[in-house]
């Protein structure tokens, strides 16, 4: 990725002296940023633009090699340009042009046969249907939307499928003066990815925080691998969530929409920051902006009263603590206070001291508190009397900020003029309402003090892959038999209630005699799915004549039956899982039997899993409390729950053949964990 943001040579294809040609705004924009290198136009009539001969062939260009060609061409004229740049041994590629899979599949053939022409001549391609890439720092940029180089040269890098939304980030970035280090729309993602760019940019050290605007994630668990392995904070954006975004997304960037409990599951576990409105992204990405916020301890500074209470009330939201100030600081606010009617508490109200220089001491000495890990520091005014003495505070509290390196998070009120001379006299975020600066600190924290989720890499014991892969192997395609999936389960050591199966009724008089009285009796036909809606199943049954009735009632779905043992009564839980295109296989647990659909309450991982996480996911449910014990009763038996929840996760990860599993009910008692009932999908 390197050798696209450090190119120190550019040919821009597709240039003509029409007024509405885009090529021409490639060119602008080389010269907007002041790029530091050479560059080349090539447009199949010639002529010149700015200064700039354009060749007719990317043959013609003098110099031996290019390092990048920025390519805005007709869709069908692409891969005869691509040819061209492999014989001028161009390698770097970025692609503009529209017009490939997003419109219909009567143009993928044209995105096969540009692949294979990257492939043979191993070169790189990003794109197509994207606006480009930008280096701030070297001038770099050959997007075909003009940009005004207003965003200064910052510590963020914005990765983005849509080109809009990538050029908006940008402008909020210059808004907030914060701006960018590197930029890159990736659009169809024919061959670089998010991936790819995200991997090279949590390494790049011109780069603190990565922001990606994605509307379908390829490989989501290889993004999973870099975000949990980065230093660096990863916000994303992810819209597509399902719906008629769906359709516009389709026909945008050819991305498929997919499930998005699964992506939000999945990014968390990561660690990554999830977005869900630009406003938000950019709020996490000021937070990012700050010094490392450790611990709960916040110290309150505010010249406003009212919005000191509104702080204590963010402060409680997100689990700050206000530690009190010492008596040296208090009696320093009370020796320059005037009428002295102000308790010097946290939060402290600055209302009747108008000593602004003093402000930067007090901010100094709370953040010197052991408690403290982090400082709101709110400040108003109208700019009538005090506006430059407020401006001389504002950028005196970067320097409080160096000092401490702790973060301090500025919430100013004033006129929208005085905010926005503030905002490009520093170079940290400034906030304007308390909760958002808040919420911004606890963001921070979260992100220092976060918990790697690390995939499981260990199965357990008693895991017979062996038994499990000469079980399937005999199995056709589509809902797998019980007798089968028991087969299975049983190789994977998840416990069974007893059972046997019976495909007549000699064989049903038989298998009740083994298993004895009270039982229950379902069919064993793979198509029924819900058994209990269909009347499939049949509880209670207490001997052979209410076994034959039993069983000729579910002759009318077919002729095999399950027999089960009458289990004792017991928690009821689902544990299930499927394999996502994206992010491989994933595990879902929550309140089981009926309730499952009813009260809709799961908590979803992507696998395989450890106990360690297995236990988490228990935690985050309401429902997990029965496990607990409630009113009185005695806990159950959790450690078998969380091991079949880390098998069945094993169970996906090694055998991506099976689609979906569903283990409901299992039912937990005190000393045990045993499933019910059991189905699953193959599909090779």
């Amino acid at each position: 990725m390197e050798r696209f943001f450090g190119a120190r040579s550019v040919v821009v294809i597709g240039v003509s002296n029409s007024p509405g040609n885009l090529g021409r705004a490639i060119m602008y924009n080389l010269l907007e940023f002041r790029y530091q290198g050479v560059i080349y136009a090539v447009g199949p009539k010639g002529g010149a633009f700015m200064g700039h001969k354009i060749y007719s062939s990317v043959l013609e260009i003098p110099e031996e090699t290019v390092d990048l060609a920025a390519v805005l061409v007709p869709a069908r004229a692409v891969p005869e340009v691509l040819g061209q740049c492999a014989r001028k041994s161009i390698r770097r590629v970025v692609v503009e042009t529209a017009g490939f899979g997003e419109l219909g599949e009567d143009r993928v053939g044209l995105e096969v046969q540009i692949r294979e022409i990257i492939r043979h001549h191993d070169m790189r391609m990003i794109g197509p249907n994207c606006i480009g890439i930008i280096n701030r720092a070297s001038g770099l940029a050959v997007p075909f939307m003009p940009f005004r180089m207003e965003a200064p040269l910052g510590r963020v890098a914005v990765v983005t499928q849509s080109g809009g939304v990538g050029g908006n980030m940008i402008n909020l970035l210059a808004m907030e003066n914060l701006g960018f280090s590197k930029f890159a729309s990736v659009g169809n993602k024919l061959d670089v990815s998010e991936n790819d760019l995200a991997e090279y940019l949590c390494g790049d050290p011109e780069t603190d925080v990565l922001f990606c605007y994605l509307e379908g994630i390829a490989d989501g668990r290889r993004l999973m691998e870099i975000a949990s392995h980065s230093s660096k904070p990863v916000v994303v954006h992810k819209s597509n969530t399902g719906g008629a975004g769906a359709v516009i997304a389709r026909s945008h960037t050819a991305s498929l929409s997919s499930d998005d409990r699964v992506v939000d599951a999945a990014l968390r576990q990561a660690g990554v920051f999830r977005a869900r409105e630009q406003r938000e992204a950019l709020e996490m990405i000021k937070a990012f902006s700050l010094p490392p916020m450790r611990g709960t301890g916040l110290a309150v500074i505010s010249r406003s009263g009212g919005h000191a209470v509104m702080a204590a009330d963010a402060a409680d939201e997100y689990g700050f603590q206000l530690p009190p100030y010492p008596g040296d600081f208090r009696e320093l606010v009370l020796a320059e206070s005037r009428a002295k009617v102000i308790e010097p508490h946290n939060p402290l109200d600055l209302g009747d001291l108008f000593n602004l220089p003093l402000y930067l001491t007090l901010a100094s000495k709370a953040l010197e508190m052991e408690e403290v890990g982090g400082l709101l520091f709110i400040h108003n005014y109208q700019g009538a009397l005090d506006a430059e003495e407020s401006r001389r505070l504002v950028r005196g509290l970067g320097d409080v900020i160096q000092g401490s390196k702790k973060p301090v998070a500025v919430c100013v009120f004033t006129m929208q003029s005085e905010l926005e001379i503030n905002r490009k006299a520093v170079r940290f975020p400034i906030f304007t309402d308390p909760r958002e600066a808040v919420r911004a600190l606890a963001w921070n924290r979260e992100f220092h003090g976060r918990r790697r989720i690390p995939l499981g890499t260990r199965r357990p014991p008693g895991f017979d892959g062996e038994g499990v892969r000469a079980c399937l192997d005999r199995c056709p395609d589509g809902p797998l038999h019980s007798k089968a999936l028991a087969a299975v389960l049983s190789a994977c050591g998840i416990p069974l209630a007893p059972h046997l199966h019976a495909a007549d009724e000699s064989a049903v008089l038989g298998s009740a005699r083994i298993l004895g009285y009270p039982l229950v009796m379902k069919t064993a036909q793979p198509g029924v799915i819900h058994k209990s809606d269909v009347g499939g199943v049949v509880t209670g049954i207490g001997d052979e004549r209410a076994l034959g009735e039993a069983y000729r009632k579910l002759l009318l779905l077919g002729p095999e039956v399950l027999l089960q043992s009458m289990a004792e009564p017991g928690l009821e839980w689902f544990v299930g899982g499927r394999g996502d295109r994206s992010f491989g296989p994933v595990v879902v647990t929550g309140p089981g039997g009926i309730h499952v659909e009813l009260l809709d309450e799961t908590a979803i991982r992507v696998g395989p899993l450890d106990e360690e996480e297995a236990a988490s996911m228990l935690g985050e449910l309401k429902g997990g409390k029965l496990l607990w014990g409630a009113r009185g009763r005695p806990p159950l038996h959790r450690r078998g729950l969380i091991e079949n929840l880390v098998r069945v996760s094993w169970l996906l990860a090694d055998f991506p053949e099976i689609l979906e599993i569903d283990l409901n009910p299992a039912r937990v008692y005190e000393n045990a964990c045993t499933v019910l009932d059991w189905r699953a999908t193959l599909a090779r």
